[in-house]
């Protein structure tokens, strides 16, 4: 939901996930030019009445350095030194309102000039045809590693109590409110639930769907039969692999083993009622303890009979574990190649394989499709690499364009690949996972997804792209597949399409961000501390807070990329009143 309230002197805008929130503020060039604006504060306010500062982490460094003051109130202020804001704290369906103050004056003596308040509900998690999960994807995070019962602790090494208050943090509502919700409605002999897996190892989970097969009409899954999926690991307490998962679950009757393709990559289900396919549940979850709670990822649940019959129709051919020509001719027949721009709003659904026989060389029509759909941007593209970086992305990429570009990688090395033709192109910012390695002032070293759940993939895994967000006709395209040849021509995958759709581009606007601003100072200290040490400087983390009132100059200018982000905000469509 987008929300605006111009009354004042600053401006607000908002827009509203499930559980993250964005804001902008606006104020004239005049009233902060040649001034001692020192920066904003920024209150939330629940229905309960109960109040909270959001003005971050960052503080002065003539305060923190002065002995004098041992009052850590003094000590330890701090203000938001930005145009752009973000509450991660924020529940789902819930209404709350944000007073936005300009503070001026010195850091040890300021008072507000300006205020005004902007009211946002967020997005509901169960809502119409498209409800949307995501878990926190970052382990390594200063939630989890300051947390005093978790102790910055692997999971598995945790009392079972506070193994269980872990797994229910990490996961957010991605997995009790999501899967196990979805899970739920399959319970009854009027209802079926057809599976397709690359990893289904998490115990918990396979031990609901044994509940599933006890109480539904029908229960059938199709795994991945690859051996990187199946393999015997050496310490007991590990997961099974998907074999031994099942076999163990006595699951293994109605399973059938995926085996002719390059990676059997699905991991959605569909839910029948009366044997009628009516919901589907996708995204780019892996069934595992690290694919829920570890890396990020996302569960997106359709109600959609017209897609779930789709879904259905590929699944009953999938299951026969055919070859990759013959199921090629199935995703193309359910959903042929099209101009991905000229669609009208509404859901799609690609499977793959498709363009086959496949050239040597060529980009497949279907993963073209995608970077022309990116070329056609007018304002912003945001976009998640969890593996590799193809060559028909990075030419695209490459050139410079007038919108704004956020790419976020799951390596450091892909993310520098991303900018290293483009340096001096502020309209194309990149970022990739990291964790920050050492305690840096009042922030505590963190611990990758490695440690904390034997993760392989360490921080994203989500495969999404976002077209326009906040413009008339966002486009959101998410699914299991990653953005490569392989996921086109040789893998299993599903991968949806939705044009038009505010709420589901606002949902995925949020988290993006959110995984974005977390990474951004982690992504900056590598880069920082790969430099001589002679060039190194205060950048992430470390930097405090300016106090040459210099920090605002770059968002009054046109060509800069501040002031084109709080463009978006303000130029942003479907907007109501806050």
């Amino acid at each position: 939901m987008r929300y605006k309230n111009l009354t004042g002197e600053i401006k607000l805008y908002a827009v509203a996930g499930t559980q993250t929130v964005l804001l902008a503020f606006d104020i004239a060039e005049a009233k902060v030019k040649g001034t001692d604006f020192l920066g904003f504060s920024v209150e939330r306010e629940d229905k309960n009445g109960d109040r909270i500062y959001l003005n971050g982490s960052k503080h002065f460094d003539s305060l923190m350095k002065d002995n004098t003051i041992t009052d850590p109130k003094i000590k330890f202020t701090s203000l938001v030194q930005a145009f752009f804001w973000k509450d991660y704290l924020a529940n789902p369906g819930e209404k709350y309102t944000y007073t936005v103050k300009a503070k001026y004056g010195t850091p040890i003596n300021f008072k507000t000039k300006y205020e005004n308040s902007i009211t946002v509900t967020t997005e509901e998690l169960h809502k119409g045809k498209h409800s949307v999960y995501f878990n926190y994807g970052v382990t390594g995070s200063q939630g989890y590693a300051s947390n005093k019962e978790f102790g910055n602790k692997p999971v598995d090494e945790l009392p079972p109590a506070i193994y269980k208050k872990a797994l229910d943090y990490l996961s957010r509502e991605l997995y009790n409110e999501g899967l196990m919700e979805f899970l739920n409605k399959a319970k009854t002999k009027k209802h079926s639930l057809y599976c397709a897996f690359y990893e289904i190892q998490f115990p918990a989970f396979i031990k609901e769907l044994k509940e599933v097969k006890a109480k539904c009409k029908d229960l059938q899954i199709v795994y991945s039969g690859q051996s990187g999926q199946n393999k015997k690991p050496k310490d007991p307490k590990d997961e099974k692999g998907n074999l031994d998962s099942l076999k163990n679950a006595g699951l293994l009757s109605i399973s059938h083993k995926r085996t002719k393709a390059n990676q059997p990559h699905n991991k959605f289900m569909i839910l029948c009622k009366d044997d009628k396919p009516i919901e589907v549940w996708t995204g780019s979850t892996n069934i595992t303890l690290s694919g829920i709670f570890g890396q990020c990822n996302t569960g997106h649940w359709i109600k959609d009979a017209a897609i779930a019959r789709k879904y259905k129709k590929y699944w009953d051919h999938l299951q026969q574990n055919p070859a990759l020509g013959a199921l090629s001719k199935t995703s193309e027949a359910i959903q042929p190649d099209a101009d991905l721009a000229a669609l009208e709003d509404g859901t799609y659904v690609f499977f793959s394989p498709r363009n086959l026989p496949a050239k040597t060389g060529v980009t497949p029509p279907q993963l073209k499709s995608y970077v022309d759909l990116i070329d056609k941007a007018e304002e912003l593209v945001c976009m998640i690499f969890p593996f590799n970086y193809d060559e028909a992305f990075k030419k695209v990429y490459d050139k410079d364009r007038g919108y704004l570009r956020l790419l976020l990688f799951e390596k450091a090395e892909q993310a520098k690949t991303a900018k290293k033709n483009e340096k001096n192109d502020v309209d194309l910012k990149v970022t990739a996972g990291a964790v920050l390695k050492s305690k840096v002032e009042t922030f505590v070293k963190e611990e990758t997804a490695k440690k904390t759940v034997k993760g392989g993939i360490l921080y994203v895994h989500n495969k999404f792209f976002l077209i326009d967000p906040l413009g008339n006709h966002p486009a959101v395209l998410t699914g299991s597949a990653n953005f490569s040849n392989a996921s086109i021509t040789s893998n299993d995958e599903n991968s949806l399409l939705i044009k038009g759709d505010a709420r589901v581009a606002d949902i995925y606007l949020t988290e993006f961000n959110r995984l974005f601003e977390h990474f951004w100072p982690r992504y900056l200290t590598i880069l920082n501390n790969e430099k001589p040490k002679s060039q190194q400087k205060k950048e992430g983390f470390d930097k405090p807070l300016d106090e040459k009132y210099t920090w605002f100059t770059s968002y009054y200018d046109e060509s800069s990329y501040h002031h084109k982000r709080g463009q978006l905000f303000i130029k942003m469509k479907e907007v109501k009143k806050g």
